[in-house]
């Protein structure tokens, strides 16, 4: 169900499966950006994905990490949302490397969230309060002007429709899902973007 602005996807239906909303569907989707209000939601960029370990949450050279195309990637976002005027307020990430490297590239500093770690196991008490406080940062509004960005892992939003019935949100390294707060729990999600998207938004 289409409402407000002709953008803004309803995920108040019970079970509803989010599947679409790509850029190309969400007309004025820029300008409503730069007015803020979003909590935008990205996915590290793209690491490589063979011979390195990821145990070790306390040394970069035990996780696995960005890919040279990954870093590129970010960096293009960043320079993507910057060319489109839209503002940016908090930039918070996973502890992980990959997502503070993302963080760091495509918005220059972000501060780390304890909370946005995952062990991809939303059946375990640790797991339970770190997805709770995630639903709790997207269903609620950023400073007035500005949009908020997390930058985490692809099992939190997994978890978030496990633990809490939220739609479910696939999302692949360096996609983006943007939400609109204000509308009670689960959020309105304007779109799903790729890093490409960014770039072609209007």
């Amino acid at each position: 169900m289409l409402v407000r602005r002709g953008m803004i996807l309803s995920l108040a239906v019970a079970g509803l499966a989010m599947t679409g909303a790509r850029a190309e569907r969400a007309p004025g989707l820029r300008d409503s950006l730069r007015r803020g209000g979003f909590n935008i939601y990205f996915r590290h960029s793209l690491t490589v994905r063979a011979g390195q370990p990821d145990d070790d949450l306390s040394s970069c050279a035990r996780q696995r990490n960005l890919s040279e195309s990954g870093r590129a990637v970010a960096r293009d976002i960043g320079k993507a949302i910057r060319g489109h005027g839209i503002p940016i307020g908090r930039v918070l990430s996973s502890p992980y490397c990959r997502c503070l490297d993302t963080a760091r590239l495509a918005f220059g500093s972000a501060m780390v969230a304890d909370w946005l770690e995952t062990n991809g196991d939303s059946s375990t008490a640790d797991e339970q309060h770190r997805l709770r406080m995630l639903a709790a940062a997207l269903s609620q509004r950023p400073a007035s002007g500005v949009n908020d960005v997390y930058v985490a892992h692809g099992n939190n939003l997994a978890g978030l429709n496990r633990l809490l019935g939220w739609p479910s949100l696939p999302i692949a390294e360096a996609d983006a899902v943007i939400f609109e707060p204000g509308y009670g729990a689960p959020p309105r999600v304007a779109a799903r973007l790729s890093a490409a998207e960014w770039v072609q938004l209007g």
